[in-house]
């Protein structure tokens, strides 16, 4: 498993995996997300200071995506793998790997997930993030309330 930077030749990749029912059940990405949507994305990680994200590969495949957005001063993790590489242990070694790229880049990190979202909770865990119930909160996501639980990254 390797973290690099995206291109935006992984752009219809990146589309398309985010259709996923799973992805879509617990990411805030819209399932008409487009390949030129995700292309401007990418093209503006380079020129935002305030955002990093990763494509996750493994053996050359693209399997998902760790993300940051530090744009209030605390770094705000997502990440998601893609169906096809599910099972593998990807999102810890992944999650692990970006938290350490983070604290050498920054200070702290905060996740909040779906509540419902078990598998991505204990990734959290395992990757070092640690439960913060007072940021527990109702947010609202695609036109519905998503009650989420929100992890802070102690260095």
């Amino acid at each position: 498993m390797r973290l690099r930077e995206w291109t935006v030749e992984d752009a219809a990749w990146y589309a398309e995996a985010t259709r996923d029912p799973e992805v879509q059940r617990y990411t805030t990405d819209p399932p008409t997300i487009t390949e030129a949507q995700v292309a401007d994305a990418i093209r503006s990680l380079s020129t935002n200071p305030a955002t990093a994200s990763f494509c996750i590969e493994d053996a050359g495949e693209r399997c998902g995506n760790v993300a940051v957005d530090f744009g209030d001063g605390i770094g705000h993790v997502s990440y998601l793998v893609a169906a096809h590489a599910r099972g593998r242990g990807l999102a810890t070694k992944a999650l692990t790997e970006f938290v350490a790229w983070i604290l050498a880049h920054r200070t702290v990190g905060e996740l909040t997930l779906y509540r419902d979202d078990t598998g991505s909770r204990k990734v959290a865990e395992r990757a070092g993030f640690v439960r913060d119930p007072a940021r527990d909160e109702d947010r609202e996501v695609k036109g519905g309330i998503w009650p989420t639980v929100a992890y802070h990254l102690v260095p």
